[in-house]
């Protein structure tokens, strides 16, 4: 419990009336005038007392709980929390004061409650526009009230241990242009997968182990025993996408956190004129997320690898299960790595099936970007560039680094194009 400046003028006045009675009663000529000093010394403690028991019990025994209907949305999406005020005792409370302690970015779920009822429930939905990849906790939250005159101020902190995780933004890409196969024509690659590919070149005995959903029965019934079907590797290869996380090569532009959102019409209103911040680096990682849900959907093995704080590199793999974990993935990078992009396809590109289609998202110089290519083709791989402008994002920038495309896929992406748009339009140069 906290004391504020309306306790301190209190005290002053009892003090006051104390040494006035005292004075009164020995100096003063009119002796029944230390009464009235007395009874206003006892009725300004009666009074300091009566609102301590107040605020002490002002948010005793009452609780709020937070419910939400995902715990996962992509960044521009409107996030919906119903906060529920519980008043388990018989009288009431005259106000209290809701705190967001959660380190969300334009929250919205701070407000004072009057007039809550003996065991009545308080509900209301706060809503706001997620601007911001990661991981936030919903919560603390902090219930605060007092006396009705402002002496005293009681709190209470309710922990929460819900984490709200913010995926990158992503838009639908209708048409990509397709990858080339290394052998020409788009003949097969005979080469076995383990993994179930779009491409099945026969079938072959039941052995231990098989995964019971590649039988084929038809065979099986045919030859009165189990038969399992095999696959060839996907002719156009697999699928890379890397990311520069370069802290040296992206720009980022410190924004202070909007506020307007914290009106719930607002946000709703809002949602749809949402923009990407300033920054190269969230360009690029909602580019590379368009382009892994693209591809998953059209049945493309995919994986990413990004040298951000940490070298992180997802396998390929195939499904809906592989986007999620590269959009979840996604949502820690920071950008802060101190490896050029070069340098991370280097180090990839040995690890990498020839034949695969590696497209890499950077706003690099144009020497980095030449040796990138350079390192691609001489292990056999097909890239796709694109590149983020770094000086449209750089306000009075005169500096040119744009690259010449010439004989492979490419194109260049500047601060305010759409996305879908831009990468719709690639084509070989």
């Amino acid at each position: 419990m906290r004391v504020r400046k309306v306790f301190w003028f209190a005290i002053v006045i009892i003090a006051f009336s104390i040494f006035m009675t005292w004075y009164t009663g020995i100096y003063s000529s009119f002796p029944d005038s230390r009464d009235i000093f007395i009874r206003l010394a006892v009725l300004s403690g009666l009074f300091l007392i009566i609102n301590w028991f107040w605020t002490y019990l002002s948010v005793r025994k009452i609780s709020i709980t937070r419910n939400q209907r995902l715990l996962r949305y992509q960044v521009g999406n409107v996030f919906e929390e119903e906060f529920e005020l519980i008043n388990p005792v018989r009288y009431s409370r005259l106000w209290i004061e809701v705190v967001d302690l959660s380190n969300l970015p334009g929250k919205s779920g701070s407000k004072v409650l009057s007039g809550i009822g003996g065991k009545k429930n308080r509900y209301y939905i706060s809503r706001n526009i997620l601007t911001k990849r990661g991981s936030f906790i919903l919560g603390p939250t902090l219930l605060r009230s007092g006396d009705p005159f402002g002496m005293f101020l009681s709190e209470k902190l309710v922990p929460s241990d819900k984490q709200l995780i913010v995926l990158p933004y992503l838009e639908k890409i209708n048409r990509f242009i397709e990858p080339p196969g290394y052998i020409q024509g788009g003949r097969a690659i005979r080469q076995k997968s383990l993994e179930a590919t779009s491409f099945a070149s026969g079938v072959r005995e039941y052995q231990s182990g098989d995964p019971l959903n590649r039988i084929h029965w038809k065979s099986s019934a045919k030859r009165e025993k189990f038969m399992v079907k095999e696959f060839d590797q996907d002719p156009q290869g697999d699928i890379w996408i890397i990311i520069d996380g370069d802290a040296d090569s992206n720009f980022h532009e410190l924004v202070i956190p909007d506020v307007q959102f914290a009106d719930t019409f607002w946000a709703l209103k809002k949602k749809t004129a949402f923009k990407l911040p300033k920054s190269t680096f969230e360009y690029a990682i909602s580019i590379s997320a368009s382009l892994a849900s693209y591809y998953l959907e059209a049945e493309k093995a995919v994986g990413i690898a990004c040298a951000d704080s940490v070298m992180t590199v997802i396998p390929t793999e195939k499904g809906s299960r592989q986007l999620g974990k590269i959009l979840e993935t996604m949502a820690f990078f920071e950008g802060r790595g101190r490896m050029p992009i070069n340098e991370v396809i280097e180090s990839l590109s040995t690890q990498i099936a020839r034949g695969s289609t590696v497209a890499f998202v950077t706003p690099a110089k144009p020497t980095n970007i030449q040796l990138c290519l350079e390192i691609l083709l001489r292990r056999k791989l097909k890239p796709i560039v694109i590149q983020i402008s770094r000086e449209s994002f750089v306000a009075d920038s005169e500096t040119q680094n744009d690259f010449e495309f010439t004989n492979f896929p490419g194109v260049k992406i500047k601060y305010g194009d759409s996305i879908s748009a831009a990468l719709e339009s690639i084509r070989y140069f």
